[in-house]
């Protein structure tokens, strides 16, 4: 079949870390059908542009507000587009009302992917959103709508159409060999987000300075960059830290995995998170997660692989970060990559996706032109 996916969000070659959890989606229904990308820059000034990235037929479209007619241009790409596809298929939560108009009037068959924990919890947004989170019934539209969690299907259950919701995950893509955990005694972490709030990265530093003061020798790599990273260099150099934290700053997405390997567990404070694929990924190569008990990614995260905090503080994921040295020193690592590569592998994904599909087309009397 062809599919089209309609995001507004979608890495580039000027920015490679946005959103790869839908650019592995694409490619994971890749493995069984023909897909093709609109890539609709929420008010950008850029001009139209084809290309092949990843190996996927991407079209990037903009529109702008200030420019009333890309709204035009923007929607006769989606229905062009849109008249020759067998599903559509939209990721991203913003994508979905972009994508609404068209959708409704080619009647094509329509699933909408989402990851966003705005819409599990739109208090937790900075901005405007908490007051137009009203759109969410907008997901009252799509024939299916699939959430990266469990906690994140209920959610959405609730907006969508009687029983559209399914659970398809993220994509977890990692085929390098495992290698051990470092060798020495220091106490190697690595964590990977934006120096954002809700990241709590000064939380994390704080844990660092805690367990220093205990007497451990320990070393944080934050992979990451964003606005506090001012305060965090603070807070690093106030708390005289020079020594056991390193902000990283940005590296390329293949590039991250390499600080997984040097660490022995994967720490990050944050505040929420839906799938949180970067613990996923540390996961996927044999290291242990310390993380708040906040987010649908206990779905995954258990006490075989890793250590759930229920009060984030310094002292308690100071605590949870020795009993997890304690836990997994020693371990195989294969043992806590391999079934999160097997149930997050693009083949596995690509199959859940096939299913939504098959039931989209048989609830909307539809047939595919092609099948893969």
């Amino acid at each position: 079949m062809r599919i089209l996916v309609v995001t507004t969000w979608f890495p580039s070659h000027d920015s490679p870390a946005q959103a790869p959890f839908n650019l592995e989606h694409a490619k994971a229904i890749q493995l069984r059908h023909d897909v093709s990308v609109v890539h609709v820059r929420l008010g950008s000034r850029l001009p139209a542009a084809a290309e092949t990235y990843a190996g996927l037929p991407v079209q990037r479209v903009s529109l702008n507000p200030r420019r009333p007619w890309t709204a035009v241009s923007v929607l006769r790409t989606l229905m062009r587009e849109s008249s020759t596809s067998d599903v559509l298929h939209t990721m991203a939560f913003s994508s979905a009302l972009v994508a609404a108009l068209p959708a409704v009037l080619t009647r094509k068959p329509w699933v909408h992917s989402e990851h966003w924990s705005g819409v599990t919890n739109p208090r937790n947004v900075a901005g405007m959103w908490p007051r137009f989170a009203w759109l969410r019934w907008v997901l009252r539209l799509p024939h299916a709508v699939t959430g990266v969690t469990a906690e994140l299907v209920e959610k959405l259950q609730a907006f969508a159409r009687p029983d559209a919701a399914v659970l398809v995950p993220c994509v977890v893509a990692n085929e390098r060999p495992l290698k051990p955990l470092p060798r020495g005694d220091r106490l190697r972490l690595v964590a990977v987000g934006g120096l954002v709030p809700g990241k709590r990265p000064l939380l994390a530093i704080r844990t660092i300075a805690a367990l220093r003061d205990a007497g451990h020798d320990v070393h944080l790599n934050w992979v990451g960059d964003g606005p506090l990273r001012g305060e965090a260099e603070d807070l690093i150099s106030g708390l005289q830290l020079g020594e056991n934290v390193t902000l990283v700053g940005m590296v390329p997405p293949a590039e991250v995995f390499g600080f997984f390997e040097q660490a022995h567990l994967f720490f990050l404070p944050t505040a929420h998170e839906n799938f949180f694929t970067s613990a996923a990924e540390a996961l996927s190569a044999g290291r242990p997660v310390v993380v708040p008990r906040v987010g649908g990614f206990t779905d995954y995260v258990t006490q075989a692989n890793g250590v759930l905090v229920d009060d984030a503080s310094p002292e308690s994921l100071a605590a949870a970060i020795q009993a997890a040295r304690l836990t997994f020193a020693g371990g195989d690592p294969s043992a806590i990559a391999a079934p999160i590569r097997a149930r997050f592998s693009r083949s596995t994904v690509g199959m859940l996706f096939e299913d939504v599909y098959g039931r989209v087309l048989a609830g909307t009397g539809a047939t595919g032109s092609r099948h893969g």
